[in-house]
């Protein structure tokens, strides 16, 4: 009887592990029209969000947040005709840049003043 009383141990802990592991369904939020419930199985309608923690998004904090909200909230009172002309502005300047970069030690005063001419436009429109 005491020699199998270890082995009755680690079989009723192995089934307790796996009586836990079943029963641990991901638990979902589900929005209804009486609020916000919790429930183990996916939302009627395919709506709501998986809360297990293998579903949670990752966030890397090294990386900077991307500037486009910046850019899209610094030109929300422009008007449709500035806002185009921006978008063309950030390519051209993009264009002249590199252009620029190619030459290398080569660039003049006289092809910087495009690129100039071009930020000072920016800046007047308030891009």
């Amino acid at each position: 009887m005491v020699r199998w009383m270890p082995l009755s141990l680690v079989a009723g802990v192995a089934l307790m592990g796996l009586a836990h592991g079943s029963a641990s369904a991901s638990p979902f939020k589900c929005m209804t029209s009486s609020g916000v419930t919790y429930s183990q199985v996916p939302c009627p309608g395919g709506g709501g969000r998986d809360m297990s923690p293998a579903a949670r998004r990752v966030t890397d904090k090294s990386v900077p947040p991307p500037q486009d909200r910046a850019t899209l909230a610094r030109r929300a009172p422009l008007s449709a005709d500035e806002k185009r002309e921006c978008q063309a502005l950030d390519k051209t300047m993009r264009d002249q840049r590199a252009q620029l970069k190619a030459r290398g030690d080569a660039v003049t005063i006289e092809d910087e003043m495009p690129l100039v001419r071009n930020q000072k436009r920016y800046r007047e429109v308030g891009c």
